[in-house]
């Protein structure tokens, strides 16, 4: 299993995408993207965090965190819902049945933007890249798994490997479940997975394994759905902290969050995690 560039005691810890102006529980009154980020990662004793790549405040972000300790994993999105989106979220997912080659031409032609973008993050000091595009719902692919081996994967393992070449490793960000796509994730060369976004424990709990299973890193854990209530947040940090101790698991949240009532819960999480 390939290890991401970071560390924490008892076990390394990140915040990924938290929305503007809901740190308030961590930070008190906010100041800003940037501070509060910043803020929240010293409060919470963070390892890493996420940075969007498309966000005007993405550079300065990256450059103070690197100052703070912190370790940038460079955020950008994936070229496939774009294309999607432009006929139409149900027509777009039809062509990637009916139409794979045209689609995945019109891929090809992001792909220079996106390159520059990685090149961006690593000349600021990026430590991981993150590609971040929805693959899966709770039920499974959201797209055709032909369709992501014969189109997707290959664009993806040229952005991985423009990033390896110059000192990062990549993590696939995507929701649900998308353990049918694990083994073409690890071939496409990512060291990890960022993944558990609208699932309950037991099913991250089932893609945790398998993912440890193909040589995958998984960030996550501290899911949304059960960080709205105090009493089922503290349980599930505790479960999270012996996950995190068998390896395998950067502990985050996982990028659901919308509340300061989650924030806090994802507090209350940590702190269970790290008590176990």
């Amino acid at each position: 299993m390939q290890r991401l560039p970071v560390s924490g005691s008892p076990f390394p810890f990140g915040l990924t995408f938290l929305p503007e102006g809901a740190l308030g529980p961590v930070v008190g009154a906010t100041r800003g993207p940037v501070a509060d980020l910043l803020e929240a990662c010293e409060v919470l004793e963070a390892s890493f965090a996420f940075v969007p790549a498309e966000r005007q405040w993405s550079e300065d972000a990256a450059e103070r965190l690197i100052a703070a300790g912190v370790a940038p994993f460079w955020s950008i999105s994936g070229p496939l819902w774009p294309v999607i989106d432009a006929r139409g979220a149900l027509d777009g997912l039809r062509a990637t049945l009916t139409q794979p080659e045209q689609v995945g031409a019109e891929l090809e032609e992001r792909l220079d933007a996106l390159t520059i973008e990685v090149e961006r993050g690593a000349r600021l000091g990026a430590r991981v890249l993150v590609i971040a595009e929805d693959l899966a719902g709770t039920d499974g692919p959201l797209v055709a798994p032909d369709f992501v081996i014969a189109e997707l994967m290959p664009r993806y393992t040229r952005l991985v490997e423009t990033a390896s070449s110059i000192g990062m490793p990549a993590v696939l960000h995507s929701d649900g479940d998308i353990r049918p796509l694990l083994p073409a994730i690890a071939r496409a060369g990512f060291a990890g997975v960022h993944a558990g976004g609208g699932l309950g424990f037991e099913a991250f709990d089932r893609l945790f394994w398998a993912a440890r299973d193909a040589g995958l890193v998984v960030v996550g854990g501290l899911l949304t759905g059960e960080l709205g209530n105090a009493a089922r947040a503290e349980a599930l940090g505790s479960t999270i902290g012996v996950l995190a101790r068998a390896g395998g698991l950067l502990v985050a949240d996982d990028g659901g969050i919308t509340t300061e009532r989650e924030v806090s819960g994802l507090v209350t999480a940590l702190a269970a995690a790290r008590a176990v």
